[in-house]
């Protein structure tokens, strides 16, 4: 009977861990249904889904990139970058494969950067990157001359407005973005090779895994993903604003992490990570239905980070209690 419970508790516990952000959403929507009538009309449930393609596209490259044992700040700024400098290009009157294209290698190219500076030179991720967003930030009010670019043609403004049928084009590329990381990172010795960069990066370069290079590839692939979501917030909004972007790691953070890819990597949540970018995107759809000062909207965000950072950690030590128990009774 002892040994029942202990294994109920186990998977009682991983399933919580696994699926927490599609139960807080849950709750959270329960109350907030019950705060304002104004949540569940189509338009705002619509408008709920455009807002997070962006996001959600870029924090697929953030949950592998995490899930590898790294992390990458430089995404929000590389986001905006992107989003300037192929606006500048659609409204020169470059055709619309390039610039599309473009967007795809620049981000490619920058992840490559980031890796390239802390793999060769061996510092840590967090800081090369942290520093590259500024770096971004600041070739992308260059470009600029600190200003937005407007003028979009019509095919610019598809990518965040488009519809193929009754389902709108971004949505339908996020989902499609989301499948193709599915595949990748659990069907693919690549995605094996990366969770196990993950897990204990010395001991896969023991069994004979190229970390160096699949770090390498983790980075492109993630600043890909930038460039795909600086097409879809760009084309949004209409316009390319010379703040896109900034802010959107945090976000990131919040999502992957509450989604269910741990901090320490090698695990990885791809559906979670969807799940979570939708909790961020209704905890901000309804304070701003609520009327909540926009100030007062960020210490929310804030704190939600911090909420998710503490149930990943706080969950796992449980769950590895539980498992430890369970051994113990077996003995």
């Amino acid at each position: 009977m002892e040994k029942k419970r202990s294994f109920d508790s186990e998977r009682l516990m991983q399933f919580v861990m696994d699926n927490k952000a599609a139960i807080i959403l849950i709750l959270f929507v329960i109350i907030v249904s019950f705060l304002t009538s104004d949540f569940f009309t189509s338009r705002n449930i619509s408008n709920i889904f455009r807002q997070i393609c962006a996001s959600c596209v870029l924090s697929l490259g953030f949950t592998l990139v995490l899930a590898s044992g790294a992390i990458d700040l430089s995404v929000g700024y590389m986001l905006g970058m992107i989003g300037v400098a192929t606006a500048m290009m659609a409204v020169a009157g470059v055709p619309a494969p390039v610039v599309i294209v473009s967007a795809v290698v620049i981000g490619g190219f920058c992840g490559l950067a980031n890796a390239f500076i802390a793999q060769t030179f061996e510092l840590a991720p967090f800081i090369v990157t942290l520093a590259m967003g500024m770096v971004y930030q600041g070739i992308n009010l260059l470009l600029c001359h600190s200003k937005s670019i407007g003028n979009l043609p019509a095919w610019y403004k598809y990518f965040g407005n488009g519809k193929i049928g009754p389902v709108p084009f971004p949505i339908l590329l996020m989902l499609v973005m989301v499948a193709i990381m599915i595949v990748l990172v659990q069907k693919t010795r690549f995605g094996r090779y990366a969770l196990a960069c993950g897990g204990n990066r010395k001991a896969a370069r023991v069994c004979g895994i190229p970390t160096t290079k699949i770090i390498y590839l983790v980075y492109m692939i993630t600043g890909v993903c930038v460039g795909i979501a600086a097409l879809l917030l760009t084309g949004r909004t209409a316009s390319a604003q010379t703040a896109a972007g900034a802010g959107m790691e945090l976000d990131c953070v919040a999502s992957v992490v509450i989604g269910g890819t741990p901090m320490e990597g090698g695990k990885v949540n791809v559906f979670g990570t969807l799940i979570g970018c939708l909790l961020i995107q209704v905890i901000s759809n309804s304070l701003n239905l609520l009327g909540v000062d926009s100030n007062w909207q960020k210490i929310a965000k804030g704190a939600v980070i911090i909420f998710a950072i503490i149930l990943d950690r706080q969950g796992s030590r449980l769950l590895d209690r539980i498992r430890v128990k369970k051994v113990q009774t077996e003995g």
